[in-house]
């Protein structure tokens, strides 16, 4: 057996493990194990999550209606940026400029703490999913529920680590219910985010549902359209989208795959969606490979 083919073994039993066996695709394996038994044993068995605790101090109904905030101007945010000296510094002031801004208090919303984004600052690539959820609203970090640690594998199965990535959503602060960002709500948090994703210049976005794929991507298409193939940010101008034309220039181009969220992952926890989501993530980690 060649080296080669050994370590193609000794990864994908690695990620087996680490995967907790069932969230790997089934089927055939990769070319090099052809000779070889392929691993027994796969549990097959789907596993549901049960529905998400509701956040009973906000009870207000949620919608697009009423007076509209204009949100803080991206230049703004970009020239104090630009005035710090390295990617940390700017990412810990943009977060403190969030927390002064406080565009959530224009929303209704119920948070113990801001859950911002946390990673390297350097990253080559970035998840950004919807909202922070209980767990995270607790911690005041990303992805730690159920469909966090369900990412976090996703993550380590990749070859990365959290550590090594940068993760965060669209919005920084649980809706009531963990309900679906409104596009209000995306509308006037959204210069931060691409405030984060400017300072960091991944070179590949996973963005996780819906929320995070149509507001980067300037998309109203469904997921089954837009996963399984790479998509350019900034999006083509006349697709609408988040940033306007004279400030384009100021981003580098910048590859999105767009994939389920972990949390529909485990709700419609099927062969078929998982053989999609670790489809997706491996077109990533072929297009993050050193040349």
């Amino acid at each position: 057996m060649s080296p080669d083919a050994r370590q193609l073994i000794a990864q994908h039993a690695r990620t087996t493990e680490l995967l907790g066996v069932d969230f790997l695709p089934l089927g055939t394996p990769p070319a090099a194990l052809i000779d070889n038994e392929p691993a027994a044993g796969i549990e097959t068995k789907p596993a549901h999550e049960p529905p998400r605790s509701s956040h009973t101090a906000a009870e207000d109904p949620r919608s697009d209606q009423g007076s509209r905030v204009d949100p803080i101007a991206f230049g703004t945010l970009r020239t104090q940026s630009d005035a710090l000296p390295d990617a940390r510094s700017r990412l810990a002031a943009l977060k403190e400029r969030y927390e002064s801004d406080a565009p959530h208090q224009h929303f209704n919303t119920s948070f113990t703490n801001i859950v911002f984004g946390e990673g390297a600052a350097d990253a080559d690539l970035m998840f950004v999913g919807e909202a922070p959820g209980e767990q995270e609203d607790q911690t005041g970090r990303p992805f730690v529920g159920r469909a966090g640690q369900l990412l976090e594998k996703m993550i380590v199965a990749m070859g990365y680590s959290r550590e090594t990535v940068y993760i965060c959503n669209v919005l920084k602060t649980r809706p009531p219910n963990n309900a679906t960002p409104t596009n209000e709500e995306a509308r006037l948090c959204a210069p931060y985010l691409l405030e984060q994703i400017r300072i960091i210049a991944p070179k590949v976005i996973v963005t996780l549902g819906l929320p995070a794929s149509h507001l980067l991507l300037g998309s109203t298409s469904p997921m089954r359209s837009l996963r399984g193939t790479f998509h350019e940010f900034p999006p083509n101008a006349s697709t609408g989208g988040l940033i306007q034309e004279e400030d384009r220039e100021h981003f580098p181009l910048i590859e999105v795959m767009p994939t389920y969220h972990p949390a529909y992952l485990l709700r419609s926890y099927t062969e078929e969606n998982r053989r999609k989501v670790w489809s997706d993530l491996q077109q990533v980690m072929n297009r993050l490979k050193p040349e």
